[in-house]
């Protein structure tokens, strides 16, 4: 089986600049270490020990000393709002620290607001959780704006007691004017309804009264013109025509039920929308003003017609 990959594999060797002098070389070390080495004794009587023995006589202090161990305080997350500094309990979660850091901050806004509102402080105690209402004090920078602001009313008070005296005058007038037209409104609406509900008031006549004539009615009925009301069977339809004089009075009868049916549709009170609120007297003067334009626009097409 062939290998995968190049066949000739190069194998990365340092680069060779030729051969060195070796008498140069070791010439060159010798002056790198000619005053670390083989150098005379700064004192004659005096034996220095090796560095290695040093080193081993440190360690064996080292061992042999009682050293405390000294426990390393764990950096605890802290944050601070407003004079009350939270820090992260053990085995509390990132989420619920800012959970309660969040509440906290929307209690001291409610506080805060609650100071200005009243002119107090609340102080609060982290160990023992107790909560004071103290006076906020005064400034005297703000006595001094009070003063500035009572000597300004003073001159200007005369003119804004005339403005608001005119505005309140201005807006009785208003008022006064609203109320008067509402009420010449329900007076005309009223004086309508009565004089529609004359024409259908009822004559009460009392036991035992004798009437020598009948009574002379001056209004018409409902649904009545001046050249009286037309009879069933009495107006010239374009069936007549068609129809055969021979026709018997029981052929007859169908046809004016039907009329009369028909008749009795049109008359019926329309109830729908905003006619159903109505009073009766309204409703019927509505509905007999649309009658007549319906008889107006009936009489315009015969004549077209024609």
């Amino acid at each position: 089986m062939g290998r995968f990959g190049p066949t000739h594999r190069k194998i990365p060797v340092p680069k060779r600049h030729g051969v060195r002098d070796p008498l140069k070389r070791l010439a060159e070390r010798e002056a790198a270490n000619k005053d670390k080495i083989n150098n005379p004794p700064k004192e004659h009587d005096v034996q220095e020990v090796s560095n290695s023995f040093k080193r081993f006589m440190a360690l064996a202090k080292e061992a042999n000393e009682s050293k405390p161990r000294v426990k390393r305080k764990k950096q605890t997350t802290k944050l601070q709002i407003g004079s009350t500094v939270l820090e992260k309990r053990h085995k509390e979660s990132e989420e619920a620290f800012l959970l309660r850091a969040e509440k906290v901050q929307e209690d001291r806004e409610v506080e805060a607001t609650f100071g200005t509102k009243f002119g107090v402080e609340v102080l609060h105690d982290d160990k023992s959780g107790a909560i004071r209402v103290v006076k906020r004090k005064g400034i005297e920078v703000d006595g001094m704006l009070q003063q500035i602001s009572d000597e300004k009313s003073g001159k200007k008070g005369a003119k804004r007691r005339k403005a608001a005296e005119a505005a309140k005058a201005r807006k009785a007038s208003i008022a006064e004017e609203k109320a008067a037209k509402k009420q010449q409104a329900l007076q005309e609406q009223r004086e309508e309804e009565d004089l529609l509900l004359r024409e259908f008031q009822y004559e009460r006549v009392p036991f035992g009264e004798v009437v020598k004539e009948p009574p002379t009615l001056h209004t018409l009925p409902r649904r009545a013109t001046r050249d009286g009301v037309p009879r069933p069977g009495s107006k010239g339809l374009l069936l007549t025509s068609l129809l055969t004089p021979k026709q018997t009075e029981e052929d007859e009868v169908p046809v004016m039920k039907k009329s009369s049916k028909k008749k009795e549709k049109e008359t019926k009170p329309d109830l729908k929308g905003k006619r159903k609120k109505l009073p009766a007297a309204t409703r019927m003067k509505i509905e007999r003003e649309q009658q007549s334009v319906i008889e107006m626009y009936r009489q315009l097409k015969k004549k077209v017609k024609q």
